[in-house]
């Protein structure tokens, strides 16, 4: 019954979220004359028309247009020769493009989740060795650091770099992508600071609420010493519970992910987006199943993995 339950439930998320994507990617055909203002772009991009203020376009209500987009980007997502994007006033294969462009920007994500979270179990258990008082400060410290804006966090990490070179001529990191070459330590440090904080938040309010529950008390009393417990009885529930928002930390780092690759100048899947977009909605609905997919693969079975070990330590078949 459980397992039937967990198949239809994340059967709806699935089918539900694809169509969402599918809908919201045609959007625009909706609401704009997009035949006319694609024409436009295109004479802009090839510089054959540079000022636009003499023209006049209002919001539509066009069903069809957006019925006959969406047809077309199905025929588009299932239909491999079709699979091309316009850039620099001509078509081109959409492949490898946009496949090294989201294997650049899913290595800073996934480097960053994992820097992220290891950072934040050892921040963690060190703050849980501290007294009740002294993990006060600490907590406030690091809920201060989560109060500060994405953007300043990442500027005052460049200038630091750069002042610190101006010092001393050494150069820590890249501070920007150059030809043929991308910046790696600083933007993955970066990308990993907030999500750290969030993962360090909640784990220390679920290792927290642990601590008071009667196994750790009995763990105690057997003798049991308390960094033992901290690492071993307490972490295996803390993580379980960390899951529970690990979805919001990620959505929350794939944001922050746009912000990066602009201020770092990095040609990852957002740059490739946001440049390209404007003109090919049938590729930014591609890129957007393209993080959905494994996302909702990896989730969902982790979900069910852990519903199954909390399902046996309950006694439940």
């Amino acid at each position: 019954m459980v397992f039937k339950s967990f198949v239809w439930r994340s059967v709806s998320q699935f089918l539900l979220t694809s169509l969402g994507i599918l809908l919201i990617g045609s959007l625009p055909y909706l609401f704009f004359n997009m035949k006319s203002q694609l024409e436009i772009l295109k004479m802009i991009d090839q510089k054959t028309l540079s000022n636009t203020l003499f023209l006049y376009d209002t919001i539509v209500f066009n069903v069809e247009a957006y019925v006959n987009q969406l047809v077309h980007t199905i025929k588009v997502l299932f239909n491999g020769n079709m699979l091309d994007y316009y850039t620099r006033g001509r078509n081109v294969p959409l492949f490898p493009d946009l496949w090294h462009a989201y294997k650049l920007s899913m290595s800073y994500l996934v480097g960053s989740l994992i820097i992220s979270v290891c950072a934040a179990i050892v921040l963690t258990i060190i703050t849980m060795v501290f007294p009740k008082r002294m993990r006060g400060y600490l907590k406030g410290f690091f809920f201060l650091i989560e109060s500060l804006p994405d953007v300043f966090v990442i500027l005052l990490a460049q200038l630091g770099v750069i002042w610190i070179y101006k010092q001393t001529d050494l150069l820590l990191f890249n501070v920007t992508s150059g030809f043929n070459e991308n910046a790696i330590v600083l933007p993955v440090f970066i990308l990993s600071l907030l999500p750290s904080v969030y993962i360090y938040k909640y784990l220390l309010l679920s290792y927290e609420e642990e601590e008071e529950k009667p196994y750790v008390v009995l763990a105690k009393g057997k003798g049991i010493d308390h960094f033992t417990i901290l690492l071993v009885h307490i972490f295996r529930n803390a993580m379980v519970s960390l899951f529970h928002h690990f979805k919001g930390i990620f959505l929350l780092a794939l944001a922050n992910l746009l912000m990066l690759e602009l201020i770092f100048d990095m040609n990852g899947l957002m740059m490739f987006i946001y440049k390209h977009g404007a003109v090919n909605s049938e590729m930014v609905t591609l890129s957007l199943y393209m993080i959905f997919l494994p996302t909702f693969i990896l989730f969902t079975s982790i979900e069910w993995l852990i519903k199954r070990w909390t399902a046996k330590r309950g006694g439940v078949i």
